[in-house]
């Protein structure tokens, strides 16, 4: 840890609510923030990527799964079937 340190101000049953968890986890409060802090970069991270994913997904013209049920029951089918055939059928064709 950086030996340069700075003084926080905080309510104090907020530093209550940090000595409790720092005390279920039997570390110093310190720690809890440090770890709070670093789930805060991994959530950012990962919404950073989802919202890649999403507009990745828009601009190759969306998922196509169909606008009704049935339509999206049918795309589910045909998709299961490429998959079978893809990894799996080549194991059944052996044993005919």
């Amino acid at each position: 840890m950086d030996a340069t340190t700075v003084t926080l101000q905080i309510p104090t049953s907020l530093y209550a609510e940090l000595q409790s968890l720092g005390a279920e986890e039997q570390v110093n409060p310190v720690q809890v923030i440090a770890r709070l802090v670093e789930m805060a970069r991994q959530r950012r991270a990962w919404l950073r990527d989802l919202t890649a994913l999403r507009e990745q997904i828009h601009r190759d013209g969306g998922l196509q799964v169909g606008e009704t049920k049935e339509a999206v029951v049918e795309q589910m089918r045909k998709t299961r079937r490429e998959i079978f055939e893809a990894e799996y059928a080549h194991l059944y064709e052996a044993r005919q």
